[in-house]
């Protein structure tokens, strides 16, 4: 009962801080307006990749899905050239489309399209099942007129029919994805706010007073702890919501992008609480986790570009995964839980040990 006391106590204070919770809810919300002011709400197909296609189609639908992914680059007849271009990296990926790419959907089947590729990287992934999907369409359009269901593809967009193909499971498109990657940075870069918190408490003797009431250390550090979760997490998940319903904004995968708002959280108040221990003043202690924070976004979008450039060195790729920010988005990107969960979870209790030892010594301020 003292413990949950102490909780309500904490949660009490950070309500009362509306600075901080204003800050709270407005950064998702900033950061999808962000985004889409800058992205003009411009479609995603062709995402700025440095990738062509080889159109070796008889047909005229080769052309038809070209022209969907929106790829300007294409070269028709061979791929010899093509493959040159590839090899001296002024492609990322080459895609080739069949003789009979055409005759196989008029037939009803699926066509191949063969892919070459340098390297792999996830904005090669998200480009690939955009061609699936526009695929998936032409032979959906093609099955139904086959059928006598349809006689032109306008009736679709008529709600004559609704038949519906989904990208690979989990995978985001890009436009979708970057809010959430400027989400994460500025969850990280919350940390400082929780260091200044902290400082604040030692320094108005919260803490000390805390011990006095025969409190243990890490029964006060969990109260505190799980205080400044319940109100980061209700303020995050009050703005999706809000982006939700009254802007319509879709967030893909939703239950797992919250799971992961919860477990950075948790990553960033062990942060806060582990730098606090080595600063006795909010400034410096504020800027080390700015630097930190910049740090691990600057690695995240050089593994972004390393994973489909050969000009940026690979071990960007490995330290990538030594950062909270890799594991949280990875699993927000393909929705996957295992084993991310589990090494953010790590990560946050690493921090939080580090910051909760020898817990009465930094409250008295010893």
């Amino acid at each position: 009962m003292k413990f949950l006391r102490m909780v309500f106590i904490n949660c009490k204070k950070y309500f009362k801080d509306y600075k901080n919770l204003i800050f709270m809810f407005i950064i998702p919300i900033a950061c999808i307006a962000f985004v889409n002011i800058f992205d003009g709400g411009s479609s995603s197909s062709g995402l700025n990749l440095k990738v062509a296609f080889v159109n070796l189609d008889k047909g005229s639908l080769g052309d038809s899905l070209i022209t969907d992914v929106k790829v300007n680059s294409v070269y028709y007849g061979g791929k010899n050239s093509a493959i040159n271009e590839l090899k001296s990296y002024n492609l990322i990926a080459l895609y080739e489309i069949p003789e009979n790419f055409t005759e196989e959907i008029n037939k009803g089947e699926k066509p191949v399209i063969n892919a070459y590729k340098l390297e792999k990287g996830n904005n090669t992934t998200i480009f690939e099942s955009q061609i699936e999907e526009k695929v998936n369409q032409l032979l959906k359009v093609q099955t139904l007129k086959n059928n006598n269901i349809i006689s032109s593809e306008k009736e679709l967009d008529k709600n004559i029919i609704k038949v519906e193909y989904h990208k690979k499971p989990g995978m985001m498109s890009s436009d979708g994805f970057m809010p959430i990657v400027l989400l994460m940075y500025f969850l990280i870069g919350f940390s400082a706010n929780i260091s200044t918190d902290f400082l604040k408490l030692r320094k108005e003797k919260i803490l000390e007073r805390f011990l006095a009431t025969n409190n243990k250390g890490y029964e006060i550090m969990g109260s505190i702890y799980l205080s400044m979760l319940i109100s980061q997490l209700l303020m995050y998940t009050a703005a999706f919501l809000v982006m939700n319903v009254v802007f319509k904004y879709h967030f893909q995968n939703f239950g797992i992008l919250i799971l992961n708002v919860a477990l950075m959280s948790m990553v960033s108040i062990s942060l806060g609480v582990m730098v606090s221990r080595f600063f006795k003043d909010e400034k410096p202690a504020a800027a080390v986790i700015m630097l930190i924070s910049l740090f691990m976004f600057f690695i995240y979008i050089a593994g972004m570009e390393a994973g489909t450039s050969s000009d940026i060195p690979k071990i960007i790729l490995t330290v990538n995964k030594f950062t909270p920010l890799y594991w949280a988005l990875d699993s927000i990107d393909k929705s996957v839980l295992f084993p991310n969960v589990f090494v953010l979870i790590l990560i946050a209790l690493v921090f939080f040990t580090a910051g909760s030892i020898k817990f009465s010594s930094f409250a008295k301020n010893e």
